[in-house]
């Protein structure tokens, strides 16, 4: 019985894995830096990716969750800790650039992915549950407001939803996107 059960943790592990190996494949694939499990500001972040992109620059944050039932205090845990992650991403470049350069060439991208239950939904509205602001400074307000995405989907709806907000993938590749990066 214990070994059926250490099995199962293993299995559920593996398949959390495999699906951040797998989105970090699809970013690498389509010409952005990765780095998996990676620490900012103290926080561990499943997969962090950066692309520029006409001049501006895209970061991605993702975190990965593979849990067999997810109920909505749950999902909001999830949320809430995605966001605290984009929070460290914003204020860690603002120890290196002016908020102008912020709002004119940056954008910052939350992506919640469920790969085994996923509520009612598996794919979510582009900042479908985008919280108040969580930062008090008036121009660091508008960069959240008008510069921060949040996304929620299984893994199926990745590309889709990030060509949505403007990044396109490699499907066809134009020679411009290897000339701005």
């Amino acid at each position: 019985m214990l070994n059926r059960m250490v099995r199962m943790v293993n299995n559920e592990r593996l398949e959390w894995q495999q699906a951040q190996k797998a989105i970090a494949k699809l970013l690498r694939i389509n010409g952005f830096e990765v780095w998996e499990e990676r620490k900012v500001e103290g926080k561990r972040i499943d997969v962090l990716s950066k692309r520029i992109i006409n001049n501006k620059t895209y970061y991605l944050v993702f975190e990965v969750k593979h849990y067999k039932n997810v109920r909505p205090s749950t999902e909001t845990k999830f949320e809430d800790q995605l966001i605290s992650y984009l929070e460290a991403l914003i204020r860690r470049e603002l120890n290196n650039k002016s908020i102008k350069t912020l709002l004119e060439k940056y954008v910052f991208i939350g992506y919640l992915v469920m790969t085994k239950d996923y509520m009612l939904l598996k794919n979510r509205k582009i900042n479908y549950h985008k919280p108040r602001n969580p930062f008090q400074h008036p121009e660091i307000k508008k960069l959240w407001r008008r510069n921060v995405y949040l996304l929620y989907s299984t893994p199926e709806y990745i590309r889709k939803n990030l060509e949505k907000i403007g990044l396109r993938s490699y499907k066809q590749t134009h020679l411009i996107d290897f000339l701005n990066d």
